[in-house]
């Protein structure tokens, strides 16, 4: 189960990386494929990690 969730993180981390404008919640779940919630419990992962910052306008990659 760690390795699915640390994949399903890497998507959305990667998500981030290749977005030329910072990203919704929303926007990384159709981007993905994935579930809105999951896409904002990763994030809030990716923030802990020091991966990921949240802007007035979104999401983006550290």
């Amino acid at each position: 189960m760690v390795a699915e969730s640390k994949t399903i993180k890497e998507k959305v981390y990667e998500a981030l990386k290749n977005a030329k404008t910072p990203l919704s919640p929303k926007q990384i779940a159709q981007i993905t494929g994935l579930n809105y919630n999951t896409v904002r419990a990763r994030l809030s992962d990716l923030r802990k990690e020091n991966k990921a910052s949240r802007l007035p306008e979104g999401w983006v990659a550290k």
